[in-house]
């Protein structure tokens, strides 16, 4: 949130209001962000919780998928990259790096626990 609220911000400043806005792309990316960050905050959420393996590899696709490319176009495809932009963009790309090897090693962990379980129990029903 507070990453679109400060890229919203930004490109309020820099356009003059969006009345002057030449970048066809940035509000689709903008759009794309509020669409899908809060579908992958709740993958991650309920993957963990739950111990859904699906839901976990969802938060790792839409995170390496959609959120990073969305981030690399703010930090370095748009017209008119600022420095508060570079700024910012580097340490959301930072941290969403860490959430997908969080995500991928979270995956590993449960999607082991799981394949344990289900042989423990095979093999006591015999």
């Amino acid at each position: 949130l507070c990453w679109w609220l400060a890229t919203v911000v930004a490109t309020f400043m820099k356009t003059g209001g969006a009345r002057e806005d030449f970048d066809d792309i940035r509000p689709v990316m903008i759009a794309m962000f509020m669409i899908f960050e809060p579908i992958r905050l709740y993958a991650g959420f309920a993957g963990n919780l739950q111990e859904k393996v699906p839901l976990l590899l969802g938060f790792v696709a839409l995170s390496f998928f959609v959120i990073l490319p969305v981030n690399a176009f703010f930090w370095y495809g748009q017209e008119l990259v600022q420095p508060f932009d570079k700024a910012l963009n580097t340490v959301s790309i930072a941290m969403l790096v860490m959430e997908v090897g969080a995500g991928i090693n979270a995956t590993r962990k449960v999607l082991h626990a799981q394949s344990l379980a289900f042989y423990l129990s095979e093999s006591s029903s015999r």
